[in-house]
């Protein structure tokens, strides 16, 4: 989903996302649609901010643009994609929500 610069919220990408997970931040996920069992998999939309201990989010972007001066909001779109990119962050335990309109918050020691 494209925004444009002027619309932009507080972003940041992986890399700098993984940095604020080390130094206190915790990762809320946000499950925008409910996912359905396709096969053996599940498929559904969930995206990712990171709250900082002053309160402030910054939500979660990919690192690559498509066209100049605009950002991509970086959505998960599978289990699996959630897992693998939560076990890449640091997390050993796994939570996220399966509900629309649900967050759950995670501190990186979870």
């Amino acid at each position: 989903m494209p925004l444009n610069p002027p619309e932009t919220p507080n972003v940041l990408t992986e890399v700098a996302l993984k940095q604020r997970l080390e130094t206190g931040s915790k990762l809320i996920i946000t499950c925008n649609v409910s996912p359905t069992r396709k096969a053996s998999s599940w498929f559904g939309v969930w995206t990712m901010h990171a709250e900082h201990s002053d309160g402030t989010t910054q939500m979660l972007v990919t690192a690559r643009s498509r066209m100049a001066g605009e950002i991509s909001i970086r959505e998960f779109k599978t289990v699996t994609g959630i897992v693998s990119f939560l076990t890449d962050c640091g997390f050993t335990k796994i939570s996220f929500p399966v509900i629309e309109g649900d967050t759950v918050r995670l501190p990186l020691d979870t």
